[in-house]
């Protein structure tokens, strides 16, 4: 049996997370704000709450493509856990909105996919040609946090 020397484990992992760090540089950014995907079909798989919706994408394979939560693009629903009863309702209100617009197997199409900070997909959802966010009345926010 060939032995290594205990030095070299360590140097092929230095030589493979610098060669990773020179790779990063080359690869467009992920974050809020950055490259937009396109669009693509979509199967809706459960609401979260008020914005984010888990779909899957039969197009992409199964790692990256089965349950991937989305938030609706430009939208900031109030939050389920908040201190605060009277927001906690508000969101309760808005997931059941949501829940009747997009019950699970809803087919819907993700247009202007970005990633944001939570690495969630950020994407306008359509659902039978409209925009889902409109049809909740939803205007899109500029303050939408990501």
């Amino acid at each position: 049996m060939v032995r290594f020397p205990r030095v070299l484990p360590f140097a092929v992992v230095r030589i493979a997370c610098l060669g990773l760090a020179a790779l990063s540089l080359t690869v467009p950014s992920l974050d809020a704000g950055g490259r937009d995907y396109g669009s693509v079909g979509a199967v809706v798989v459960r609401v979260c709450d008020g914005d984010t919706v888990v779909v899957d994408i039969p197009d992409y394979p199964a790692v990256m493509g089965q349950g991937i939560r989305v938030r609706l693009s430009g939208v900031n629903a109030p939050e389920l856990r908040a201190e605060n009863p009277v927001e906690r309702e508000a969101a309760r209100r808005a997931r059941e909105a949501m829940e009747r617009l997009l019950p699970p197997g809803t087919p819907v199409t993700l247009s202007g996919i970005r990633r944001d900070k939570y690495f969630r997909l950020d994407a306008a959802v359509r659902v039978d040609g409209r925009d889902a966010a409109d049809a909740l009345g939803l205007a899109a926010s500029p303050q939408a946090a990501p």
